[in-house]
């Protein structure tokens, strides 16, 4: 409880001191990869984010969209919540670059016809993504984001995916 706290009074105060905000809706293409095998769910990224001289702290929610079968198996990336440290570029002619650096809590629930298993499984970690931006010309601080990040990597399970959005800055 006491590092929510901490957050939360870290993120208060970064927020006073802050010169834009931000808001964003992304489409992924998940590639969730166990035992060398992968299944490739949907799902819809929303963010917002706080950003003070090209570094920002960003929150995420992933909202599954749609499920993908291994084996019989279904697998569902049925939600995730992540926060961000982003390195961000300067814009030079309409393009930028973001690096971010951060920790998710992932849910993926797998679903079999034919067996009895446990449907929840819960992966946390160390997560990290890369994206390029792009100004959209004629409509203001508005910007097309091509982006890959990885959720989660662990011995047997990895969870990324490439994400294609939309981000509207205050």
């Amino acid at each position: 409880m006491k590092k929510y706290i901490l957050l939360f009074i870290f993120a208060a105060s970064f927020q006073t001191k802050a010169d834009t905000y931000y808001l964003g809706a992304d489409y992924m293409l998940s590639d969730i990869e166990i035992s060398s095998e992968s299944a490739k769910p949907t799902a819809t990224f929303l963010r917002a984010g706080a950003s003070n001289n090209n570094m920002a702290f960003e929150a995420q929610y992933l909202i599954s969209s749609d499920d993908d079968n291994i084996y019989n198996l279904e697998f569902e990336l049925e939600k995730s919540a992540a926060l961000f440290f982003v390195m961000q570029s300067d814009v030079v002619n309409g393009f930028g670059l973001d690096i971010s650096l951060g920790y998710a809590k992932n849910e993926m629930i797998v679903n079999s016809a034919s067996e009895k298993l446990p449907t929840n499984y819960n992966y946390d970690g160390f997560a990290w993504g890369v994206a390029v931006h792009q100004q959209i010309p004629y409509i203001k601080n508005t910007q097309v984001r091509l982006a890959y990040q990885s959720l989660f990597k662990g011995d047997d399970v990895e969870i990324s995916g490439v994400t294609l959005g939309l981000t509207y800055h205050f």
